[in-house]
């Protein structure tokens, strides 16, 4: 009976900090939503690297870290050398720090460096991953637990993992991306579907009736236009910047 009540007495405070984290106002009212629910759950540092559409901007946040350190990552620019994040955006899992070196077995000399200096501030262990947000507008999400080595039973970690995206989405949704995504033109739109759906510009041009000449015309004015210089980046900065809706598929069930 007394873990039933436990139970119950969780999924109560659970949906709490769910509820706060709904209706936060402001940013800063989030923040501190989320570090009253990390530091309940042990947590002693944490860090969120939010990270615009095209991947060329990193605002960071964090919270425990020894000042010193947080001065030399900010000023030293650090983001860019860490290793850390692009590990996150590439494993569909979190993973523990203590796993680092071994998901990262090489590295540039740059984030050698950086990995030996933040061993030597002897943070301990803790948690590593993604989260994901509409338009791209993704974030990596770091939490210390301030000793040696965790191992967190699964459902704790995947807690984490669902309070931590709850609390990202409703940062997008308080910081709304300014409206200046790229206007194309009805027919570079098009073209630029038709590549999303892996078309070459001569399939596109036999698809449309329009001469080859015209689609790489449209392609180059849609590179401009972007911001881009390669076919898949354009696809890319085009659904995220919803210009582009992904590819549909369709599946056929029968019975």
């Amino acid at each position: 009976m007394l873990n039933g009540y436990l139970k119950v007495t969780r999924m109560v405070e659970l949906a709490s900090t769910l509820e706060r984290i709904r209706t936060a106002e402001t940013t800063m009212d989030l923040w501190h939503i989320m570090l009253d629910y990390l530091h309940g759950e042990g947590v002693k540092m944490a860090s969120y690297h939010l990270v615009t559409p095209d991947a060329e901007q990193v605002a960071v946040a964090t919270d425990g870290y020894p000042e010193e350190w947080t001065c030399k990552y900010i000023e030293e620019k650090l983001v860019l050398v860490d290793p850390i994040p692009e590990l996150a955006s590439k494993l569909a899992r979190p993973f523990y720090w203590h796993e680092i070196r071994d998901l990262v077995p090489t590295s540039s000399p740059a984030a050698n460096r950086y990995l030996r200096a933040r061993e030597d501030a002897k943070f301990g262990d803790g948690l590593a991953f993604y989260v994901f947000g509409p338009a791209l507008r993704n974030a990596y999400v770091g939490l210390g637990f301030g000793v040696d080595r965790i191992e967190l039973p699964p459902a704790k970690v995947f807690e984490l993992q669902c309070v931590a995206q709850a609390g990202h989405l409703r940062v997008c949704d308080l910081t709304p991306l300014p409206d200046e995504a790229p206007v194309l033109t009805k027919r570079e739109a098009e073209i630029l579907g038709w590549a999303a759906r892996g078309k070459s510009n001569a399939v596109i041009s036999g698809i449309l009736q329009i001469s080859a000449h015209t689609v790489d015309t449209h392609m180059r004015n849609i590179y401009s236009k972007l911001d881009v210089t390669d076919r898949t980046s354009a696809v890319l900065r085009g659904v995220g910047q919803g210009i582009i809706q992904y590819p549909k598929t369709t599946t056929g069930i029968t019975g």
